[in-house]
């Protein structure tokens, strides 16, 4: 089976068979999709933060700071659904501090824009925090800046939504 194949597994029976899930958690051989897992986990399980921060111990293990950062959307997006915004705020904060050292521009203006879409899982003035890092780190044009700038400021505006990191 494929990472993906056992992430989608994991984010239906987080629902309701954590102990299975996590096992098949486990068989992931790819940080990225295993770190979703866990997030999936955290999402869901009756004690979630022992499953969010194996998503962060994992995230990482993937191969740059892209991945590294970007990954830890669906784990601050878990954390903030449960409630739990010391946590949230502490892992947003992280996972910011290594976006802005992401390079190319355009992967860390992409990890910026992911890590700004979960922090309105937290709160609008976290978002805005993330939005003045992505400004202070990502002048330049782009596309993927310009792409990502556009979006932050529509939603800001409240013109569109945040994207959603669970189905």
């Amino acid at each position: 089976m494929t990472p993906t194949h056992y992430r989608d597994q994991v984010a239906e029976l987080a629902k309701t068979d954590s102990e299975k899930a996590s096992k098949i958690a486990f068989k992931i051989n790819e940080p990225w999709f295993q770190a979703q897992a866990w997030s999936h986990l955290a999402r869901w399980a009756e004690k979630p933060l022992p499953f969010a921060q194996k998503a962060a111990k994992t995230a990482a293990e993937t191969r740059d700071e892209y991945q590294r950062s970007a990954v830890r959307t669906w784990e601050i997006a878990a954390l903030a659904e449960r409630k739990l915004f010391v946590q949230a705020r502490r892992s947003l904060k992280e996972a910011v501090d290594l976006a802005v050292t992401a390079t190319p521009i355009g992967s860390r203006a992409e990890s910026l824009f992911l890590l700004f879409q979960a922090a309105f899982k937290i709160s609008a003035e976290d978002a805005a925090t993330v939005s003045e890092a992505f400004e202070a780190s990502c002048d330049s044009t782009h596309w993927r800046v310009v792409r990502a700038r556009k979006n932050i400021i529509s939603m800001l505006n409240g013109e569109i939504k945040p994207r959603e990191f669970f189905w």
